[in-house]
């Protein structure tokens, strides 16, 4: 049994520069104790460090998210055994070796909204296994894309008895921290001043969290170093890029 660990991330367009790769290997090489590979499915392999193996993106006609689909073909670049797909903007701030471990065959995060959907920012699966993700996708890629809205609804239409990850783990900077000021601030518009005068308030880590997910705004690097609009800073996010 081919046991081999393949972290995957997808760095596509312009939003992320090759920085984000090569912080998400920094951070996976401090915290994952086993034995891996680290992969970019990228257009543009510019500025990735030499310990980044580059998988060239065909464009396929489609944009952002929908290229994660990709990942799910039969045969992906002739790789074998497990991917662990990372989102670019993940922060990862402990121990992730339980990506590995995790009992489960194909593993994601539940979202943290009510829609029919899950959360893709990490994922892992056994390569090639579930390529009736994108050989549904092409068969009616039209449909599809005028139906869905992204990535996430469509592998839960295909996989919706997925097993998820630890909840206690796997966190929402937005949703599961406590990284917002008083709402009662923000109903009444004085959030931002008072996070103005008070710049020291930071979002605290929860015991046991390992990574942190940005969906939507902020993005990390709008915390990093400083509050956003009513959200607080993470100071988190720079010790965990920086080590």
């Amino acid at each position: 049994m081919d046991k081999s660990v393949h972290f995957v991330c997808l760095k596509w367009g312009t939003k992320y520069p090759a920085e984000y790769v090569n912080r998400l290997y920094r951070m996976v090489r401090r915290h994952f104790s086993q034995p891996f590979t680290f992969h970019c499915l990228t257009e543009e392999p510019e500025g990735l460090m030499e310990e980044v193996n580059v998988l060239p993106l065909s464009r396929n006609d489609l944009e952002g998210w929908w290229y994660k689909l990709s990942l799910f073909q039969k045969d992906f670049f002739g790789l074998h055994g497990e991917m662990i797909y990372l989102d670019l903007d993940v922060v990862i701030v402990d121990n992730i070796d339980f990506l590995a471990k995790q009992k489960g065959d194909f593993l994601i995060i539940k979202n943290w909204s009510r829609n029919r959907m899950w959360n893709s920012s990490v994922m892992r699966f056994k390569i090639g296994e579930h390529a009736y993700i994108w050989d549904r996708f092409l068969e009616k890629k039209d449909e599809v894309l005028s139906r869905y809205h992204g990535d996430q609804e469509w592998i839960f239409e295909c996989v919706p008895d997925a097993h998820v990850w630890p909840e206690d783990k796997i966190l929402s900077y937005k949703k599961s921290l406590d990284s917002k000021v008083f709402p009662l601030l923000q109903k009444i518009g004085l959030c931002k001043p008072v996070l103005s005068l008070f710049p020291q308030l930071d979002t605290p880590l929860p015991k046991g969290a390992s990574v942190i997910i940005f969906h939507g705004k902020p993005d990390p690097i709008d915390v990093a170093d400083k509050h956003y609009m009513c959200w607080k800073r993470a100071g988190f996010i720079r010790k965990s890029w920086e080590g």
